[in-house]
């Protein structure tokens, strides 16, 4: 066991596994929203994903306070998402941080 793992609690192994996750979901979650931005209006999407990034951006070094105050957001803005034709082709790397963030939004017991 390394030396940082034994001077975390219990958990928060699991909550520092989930950053590189979060990042990675605002960084596809941004690039979507730059390179959609007049299909997202249309679909009256594009200033509730904007206003849900500053807020992901926010508690990005928090896993456990981003999962309780943004996650639901995030869930609901990509289940629209994918019911955009145009946009359901770049998802498949916004859709593999969700599932991992699941993943261990479940074993962290958040």
């Amino acid at each position: 066991m390394m030396a940082e793992e034994t001077l975390l609690k219990p958990g928060e192994s699991i909550l520092k596994e989930m950053q590189p996750y979060i990042f990675d979901l605002i960084d596809q979650l941004n690039n979507i929203l730059t390179q959609n931005e007049d299909l997202l209006t249309q679909n009256g999407l594009a200033r509730r994903i904007s206003v849900t990034l500053s807020i992901m951006t926010l508690h990005r070094y928090y896993p456990d306070v981003f999962m309780k105050e943004v996650w639901d957001d995030v869930l609901q803005i990509v289940e629209e998402l994918k019911k955009i034709p145009q946009i359901t082709n770049q998802l498949n790397d916004l859709l593999a941080d969700v599932d991992k963030l699941n993943e261990l939004k479940k074993e962290a017991g958040i």
